[in-house]
């Protein structure tokens, strides 16, 4: 009797195993789905995460100084 409990015992446990890894398979698949599919599209498409909608081109007019070979080879 002993010996049956303990084999139908290792079934169920390694039943038991299977049905865990595909439940939670299907629950994080569900999971993802329904949470962070629509979250991260919803962020993609109504939010600026570099902050550059607003930016506008701020360009400097930049003054040469070096226009002679000397000029060029001065550092400061």
């Amino acid at each position: 009797m002993k010996e049956a409990l303990s084999k139908f015992w290792a079934a169920w446990k390694k039943f038991g195993h299977i049905m865990g890894d595909f439940v939670a398979r299907i629950v994080l698949t569900i999971f993802y789905f329904t949470v962070f599919l629509p979250f991260g599209l919803i962020i993609t498409l109504f939010s600026d995460q570099l902050d550059m909608k607003d930016l506008k081109p701020s360009w400097l007019d930049r003054k040469t100084k070096d226009l002679t070979l000397e000029d060029a080879r001065r550092l400061w």
